[in-house]
């Protein structure tokens, strides 16, 4: 069994002598908490959407407002936007 050590801060520091006092193991508190996390960490990534959908979903929500000029490229596009964003750079020096 891996051992880790939690640094704690004076207030939490004490919290923690005073759940110790009254008889409460503070590793099972730290186990449940790791396990809870993982478990809502593990449920939120099972919706099934890739991340391509989730942007997808996103630019149909919130899409470019009327008064943007459109771009002369695809933002879409990673090559075409990196090559756009590496251009611009370029000329913002000279």
């Amino acid at each position: 069994m891996k051992l880790i050590n939690v640094r704690l801060d004076a207030q939490d520091a004490r919290k923690a002598d005073a759940l110790r006092k009254q008889g409460v193991e503070i590793s099972s508190i730290v186990r449940e908490a790791i396990r809870a996390e993982y478990e809502r960490r593990r449920q939120h990534r099972r919706d099934g959407r890739t991340a391509a959908e989730m942007l997808s979903e996103i630019y149909a929500k919130y899409p470019d407002p009327p008064d943007v000029t459109p771009r002369d490229y695809d933002v879409h596009d990673a090559k075409q936007a990196r090559a756009a964003i590496v251009a611009k750079l370029k000329k913002g020096r000279q």
